[in-house]
């Protein structure tokens, strides 16, 4: 976001730019639409861990519609956090990847902590590898405001959703007082 609106402060001509392919941290929906506003460009996500291979493991087609998981290499569930029992396609859980083909340090069953769903079946693209949502949050990033579970990233879906705020915001747990408060500054 803050190239695309460098671009513009320096008159700069991104036209020829088409797809961009931007990862490392959880990002929503609403921030794609900002990205693609200052930028002529397809926001594609990609998905690693350095634990697994690093960037590679899932990356989103042009279709925008989940992240292919590379299933050749990467054997994938969604996982409930605190039971380890698998859930349904389309349900949020935490990651869990087994790695059959890496021979220096295989993973069989590494839990990364991400939450996301996976969905099985045909993508537009042609593609028949599972895709994986987005990441919406880490279960150690989870916040609890007053008895609720909160995940930053679906704040900032909600906050850049609203129009109300611009795309560069900060939250701060405010716990000076038994009234917990989550302020969005």
């Amino acid at each position: 976001l803050r190239l695309g609106e460098a671009a513009a402060e320096a008159g700069i001509d991104p036209s020829s730019l088409k797809v961009g392919v931007f990862g490392a941290e959880p990002w929503s929906e609403e921030l794609r639409a900002e990205i693609e506003k200052v930028l002529p460009i397809k926001a594609l996500d990609i998905y690693g861990l350095s634990e697994v291979i690093g960037p590679g493991v899932a990356t989103e087609c042009l279709e925008q519609d989940g992240l292919h998981v590379n299933e050749d290499h990467f054997i994938v569930e969604a996982i409930d956090p605190e039971s380890g029992d698998p859930v349904e396609d389309g349900r949020p859980g935490e990651l869990v990847f087994s790695t059959p083909t890496k021979q220096a340090l295989p993973l069989l069953r590494y839990r990364t902590g991400d939450i996301a769903f996976l969905a099985h079946g045909d993508c537009n693209c042609g593609r028949t590898l599972v895709r994986m949502s987005k990441v919406t949050g880490r279960v150690d990033d989870m916040l609890v405001v007053r008895g609720v579970n909160v995940y930053p990233s679906e704040v900032e879906r909600v906050l850049l959703g609203s129009g109300l705020v611009a795309p560069h915001y900060q939250l701060v747990v405010d716990r000076r007082r038994p009234d917990v408060r989550l302020l969005v500054a």
